[in-house]
């Protein structure tokens, strides 16, 4: 049996991911919502830890729990993560704060503290990025976007760093799925357009585009196999994209007069 370290284990991608390990891996799973205990009760090779990653006293527990357990971890997957909308000038730098916060800090100390047991045996981290960490800056939506921009450049000299250790680093850049972050941007829409002064006609114009793009969304079950690929395969991609919208990586490759140009059109 091997070991594998889950964060934001409660979310149905994750669950998915989960359900199809759980013969090979014992799986530690980490949520700040106690509810993932019942959505992986029938699993049992599975240990639960509940509290937030963004607290350093939060994470030394985790890692001793691992600890008493056993000496190696085989693979560790990042699901955590939170989607914050609203416009640069009108929200605070909190707001940033936090999305750092889960995001990438919690990214960076979970990997710095469990190296030693993912080095003993060779193990693979995968880091779930999103469509929107290639893609350009959309407006209102940039608190997400550059985290997950900060997560491609980590990821990239992580991999590289780890390299001659035999350790794979993967990310994986998902496109629209249908999980409780989908809901979470539909309320934060309509906060946004309510709360906003200064940009009231554009959000609900993007709100428009943004509630066609999630109609699409997929159901999580379909990430799965991309998932496989990435934590079994011997020699696996640096990166696999699934479920990515046409329109965004249309609107990706042109030149940057170009993508203004269009946007303004829309917002």
């Amino acid at each position: 049996m091997k070991y594998a370290l889950i964060t934001g284990a409660k979310s149905l991608l994750a669950r998915a991911v989960v359900n199809s390990i759980k013969e090979d891996y014992f799986c530690f799973l980490i949520d700040i919502d106690s509810g993932v205990k019942e959505m992986h009760k029938d699993n049992p090779n599975v240990s639960f830890i509940i509290g937030d990653i963004t607290k350093t006293e939060v994470i030394e527990v985790i890692h001793q729990e691992v600890k008493n357990n056993t000496n190696r971890l085989d693979l560790i997957i990042h699901f955590a993560g939170i989607v914050e909308l609203g416009s640069l000038i009108e929200v605070t730098l909190e707001t940033l704060k936090k999305v750092f916060a889960i995001n990438l800090f919690s990214i960076y100390q979970i990997n710095h503290t469990f190296f030693p047991l993912i080095k003993n045996f060779k193990g693979r981290i995968i880091h779930v990025s999103s469509e929107y960490g290639r893609l350009l800056g959309l407006p209102f939506h940039s608190f997400y976007t550059m985290s997950k921009h900060a997560i491609e450049i980590y990821n990239d000299s992580l991999r590289r760093e780890l390299n001659e250790f035999g350790i794979k680093v993967v990310k994986i850049r998902p496109g629209a799925f249908k999980t409780s972050m989908q809901s979470r941007i539909v309320s934060q829409f309509e906060q946004q357009v309510e709360f906003s002064q200064l940009f009231k006609k554009r959000l609900i114009n993007l709100q428009k585009l943004m509630f066609g793009e999630l109609k699409r969304a997929k159901d999580a079950q379909k990430i799965v196999k991309t998932f496989r690929k990435a934590i079994y395969k011997t020699h696996p991609r640096s990166a696999y994209y699934v479920g990515n919208s046409l329109k965004m990586k249309m609107l990706n490759i042109l030149p940057a007069r170009m993508q203004d140009w269009v946007l303004s059109k829309f917002f």
